[in-house]
């Protein structure tokens, strides 16, 4: 016999060892509906299958009797009906009755999944993984503290800037108010006969000059 099976389908042998002989596993678990699959290897037998009283609670057969022709493969369909947890035995008779073998059935929900294991090494690769996050942290703040620094600088020029072009607009101011008193006296000197009119046109001539470099400028 075969030490157990979990899976959709139970598998029986018939007249493999010897006539009559019936081989399954000691124990088979399903989740849900599953096949019992008869395999015959030599003469053509009858078969009776039976479910005792706490399979039969939550599962049946549609037809108990089946006839195998030599070599040939028949597969019953167990229907269950309701979810376990239950455990029964299925009984294969062969021979009228006179071999038979038990095999017991576990329907469980969980009957046929595999359970996954964990490398423990990804478990440590993650860890390290982790740990060493926080070593990039100084890098940032490094960065970081450059650019305000930078930052500062950048404003600090720009504040000198703006200083300066204040402090040049008050001197282009003051000249040019000068400018226009030294005009206003050529002008002045200009209703005044001998030497003194000439010093005006003069006076008046370089001022004009001056003003029109300040505004050009």
């Amino acid at each position: 016999m075969a030490e157990s099976t979990a899976s959709g389908t139970l598998s029986v042998h018939l007249n493999r060892a010897e006539l009559h002989a019936v081989e399954l596993p000691t124990t088979f678990a399903s989740s849900d509906s599953f096949v019992v699959e008869l395999d015959n290897h030599g003469e053509a037998t009858h078969v009776h299958l039976r479910l005792d009283d706490a399979l039969s609670e939550i599962a049946s057969i549609p037809t108990s009797n089946h006839y195998v022709r030599p070599g040939a493969t028949v597969r019953v369909p167990i229907r269950v009906h309701e979810s376990g947890p239950v455990t029964g035995y299925l009984t294969v008779a062969t021979a009228y009755g006179s071999q038979t073998e038990e095999v017991e059935v576990a329907i469980e929900p969980a009957a046929g999944k595999q359970r996954v294991e964990i490398d423990e090494s990804l478990i440590e690769r993650t860890d390290g993984t982790v740990d060493a996050g926080p070593t990039s942290s100084p890098t940032r703040s490094s960065g970081g503290a450059t650019r305000s620094r930078s930052t500062g600088r950048t404003r600090s020029s720009t504040g000198d800037m703006s200083r300066s072009s204040n402090a040049g607009g008050l001197d282009s101011s003051g000249l040019l108010g000068a400018t226009a008193v030294v005009i206003l006296l050529g002008i002045a000197l200009l209703f005044v006969e001998g030497v003194a009119m000439y010093i005006g046109a003069v006076a008046v001539l370089a001022g004009l000059v001056v003003a029109g470099y300040l505004l050009l400028s």
